[in-house]
């Protein structure tokens, strides 16, 4: 079967469709300052960015737009742990904001996603490459049930189950931010051909989430107002 190979799905809105939708709902005066509004004129400002490079190098900028698209899902989810003072872990904060996303998502959008795009979640959760602990070398039995042997079973079992946390959490966390820091980290080649429908899937199910996120950001604004956490690196004047 022949996959796509890119990553940026040119039937969603351009990143600034969403902006607008935003300050439609909530008004310029009112989104001023918001930390709500600068998680999505920053998230906005990197998915610009990915579509703009899809559209100006389609054949040969893969890398950089899964990377892209990771630093607008950072934007979103990214928090200040002020016990620390410095931002929270990636994994806690990727799954705290899930939490809070998907308790509002009240339509189902998530869900009606990901069984949409079943396709795409198996082929993510089939590939071993995409998980850590293929990685990390355990093996099954080894005091963890979510092994990179039966991680392909335990996906299908989530979206049969409607499990979409569980699932979306597997997907984001065990496969596409591997890859991610794959790349950020230099532990592949740039434009290697031995991951290519790796990163296109990766990043196709980045800006499908995106999608699906700022939406229903946008929808819940007054509710996500305060529980999303202090943002990383606040706008500061010098003046």
């Amino acid at each position: 079967m022949s996959h796509l190979n890119h990553c940026i799905d040119e039937t969603l809105p351009a990143a600034d469709e969403y902006k607008a939708a935003w300050y439609a709902r909530i008004g310029r005066e009112k989104a001023s300052g918001m930390s709500l509004s600068i998680r999505i004129h920053r998230a906005c400002s990197w998915l610009r960015r990915a579509q703009e490079t899809a559209r100006m190098h389609p054949e040969d900028s893969q890398d950089e737009q899964v990377i892209l698209l990771w630093i607008a899902f950072n934007a979103l989810y990214g928090v200040w742990d002020e016990e620390e003072n410095h931002p929270a872990r990636d994994i806690q904060s990727v799954r705290a904001f899930l939490r809070a996303i998907l308790e509002l998502d009240d339509s189902h959008t998530v869900e009606t996603l990901l069984q949409r795009e079943r396709a795409l979640a198996e082929r993510l959760f089939d590939n071993i490459y995409l998980d850590h602990y293929f990685w990390r070398g355990l093996n099954e039995g080894e005091g963890d049930d979510e092994t990179w042997q039966n991680m392909p079973q335990k996906g299908r079992q989530y979206l049969d189950a409607g499990r979409t946390e569980l699932a979306l959490d597997r997907l984001l966390l065990f496969r596409v931010y591997q890859i991610r820091c794959q790349l950020v980290h230099g532990g592949a080649t740039h434009g290697s051909k031995l991951n290519r429908q790796s990163i296109a899937d990766c990043g196709r199910l980045l800006h499908l989430v995106l999608d699906s996120m700022l939406n229903i950001i946008i929808e819940h604004s007054d509710s996500l107002k305060a529980s999303l956490g202090p943002i990383c690196y606040p706008p500061v004047s010098d003046t």
